[in-house]
């Protein structure tokens, strides 16, 4: 007689945590409702790049501004690998991740643009810079 009975409470459990763990992932899949840059990407790098990552960066603003920015995640990175001073790279991987929601990620990005610009001199960098960390935290 108790055998049925666990194998309902079983069953109950189990199809909770399915629901739950479903609704976890598609939550973390889908991008957040309001991106907070939706079309701040920096169009230049402000250093010299090769022309192959050049290329790689121009095609990571397209598919920044086309709002695919987990594709430009990967191709920033690609970019970094590269380049790993290139200021607007990391910035704009930085910001890509702010559109996702991953905001531990998009202050680490923004910190190493940051670096990036403070090596290169760029004050205007670090100052956008600071706004968007104030925007982040004000998010959070």
């Amino acid at each position: 007689m108790e055998t049925p009975n666990f194998i309902i409470w079983a069953v109950v459990i189990l199809g909770i945590a399915g629901f739950s763990i479903g609704s976890m992932v598609n939550a973390y899949r889908q991008p957040i409702s309001q991106a907070p840059f939706p079309n701040a990407a920096i169009d230049q790098p402000s250093t010299p790049l090769a022309s192959a990552t050049l290329a790689i960066f121009v095609g990571a603003v397209g598919t920044c501004k086309a709002g695919d920015y987990r594709g430009a995640i990967e191709q920033f990175t690609q970019v970094v690998e590269q380049e790993p001073g290139c200021a607007e790279a990391w910035h704009n991987m930085g910001l890509a991740y702010a559109n996702i929601g991953d905001n531990n990620k998009a202050v680490r990005s923004l910190l190493k643009a940051s670096a990036a610009y403070d090596q290169q001199d760029t004050k205007a960098g670090i100052d956008r810079i600071k706004q968007e960390l104030e925007v982040l935290k004000s998010i959070d």
